[in-house]
């Protein structure tokens, strides 16, 4: 596989990307409106025990009943217990989520998603007979530095100067944008070689563990539209950093790696469909 950008820069305009939008959707919450769902976190609680619990079940759950090979269980795997995808807040907000609802479950998953990768980590070692670590420290370092700091200097911002806030979210979001497109275009080549190398029954696989994590985003979500699409798409796309850096910390074959890039694709795809179709119902 041809290198034609370094890896660093790659993941110097990944972090730039996330850490931009993140700022800018910091500029859009009221915390008053976050603070009234930890008073009442019942629903909360379901939307956690969907996107932290039933996720990774259903997904290493899949993984046997597509009679999938042993790597491409583990990137299966690997894809299922990490949640909190960053941009996934954006999509939810973005396509009517409750702007209470939903960074207040963003927060409350990329903080759990310190202890619970690890513990899904031990699990499923003991299911697949596989040794795998993960690095609870590293996970706490990229969650603060790529959400947590992001989104509370977006709010600061927009506290200590609400109109010009409102005005630096947006430029933030417009970088983002930018970034995001410059970081998938160093990646062309590397998008080829996933192409060549995804294998049909894995992406069928993610496919369908993400249309089941949808429904039961929906299912636990309550009686609000709003609030169970926010548990819905938080379910849905999980996050790749974490994925990643759990397959690097253990060293994994590139068929793993694969497996990983194929199963965020292809999550996107799914949620990118379910929205509209979601907005038509």
């Amino acid at each position: 596989m041809v290198e034609i950008v370094p890896l660093w820069l790659v993941n110097l305009l990944s972090f730039m990307t996330v850490f931009s939008v993140m700022a800018s959707i910091g500029t859009t919450i009221t915390p008053e409106a976050c603070f009234a769902h930890l008073r009442s976190p019942g629903l909360l609680i379901r939307g956690l025990a969907s996107v932290l619990v039933a996720v990774p079940v259903i997904g290493i759950a899949a993984g046997f009943a597509f009679g999938l090979s042993l790597p491409e269980k583990v990137g299966i795997t690997l894809m299922a217990i990490a949640p909190g995808a960053p941009l996934a807040l954006r999509r939810a907000l973005g396509s009517g989520a409750d702007a209470g609802f939903a960074p207040t479950l963003q927060v409350a998953v990329a903080i759990l998603a310190v202890p619970a990768v690890p513990a899904w980590v031990i699990i499923a070692n003991a299911i697949l007979g596989t040794h795998g670590v993960a690095d609870a420290a590293a996970i706490a370092r990229q969650v603060f530095l790529a959400q947590l700091l992001p989104l509370a200097l977006g709010a600061v911002v927009r506290k200590a100067a609400p109109r010009w806030g409102v005005r630096i979210g947006t430029g933030l979001g417009r970088t983002g944008l930018v970034l995001l497109l410059t970081a998938i275009a160093s990646q062309v080549v590397d998008l080829q070689y996933v192409i060549l190398a995804t294998r049909l029954w894995p992406t069928i696989t993610a496919a369908a563990i993400t249309i089941a994590a949808l429904l039961v985003g929906h299912l636990l979500g309550g009686a609000l539209a709003e609030v169970r699409h926010s548990v819905a798409i938080a379910g849905a796309l999980r996050n790749v950093g974490v994925a990643f850096l759990v397959a690097a910390t253990n060293h994994v074959p590139p068929e793993v790696e694969a497996v990983v890039v194929s199963y965020a694709i292809t999550a996107i795809v799914v949620v990118t469909v379910y929205i509209p179709l979601r907005r038509l119902g």
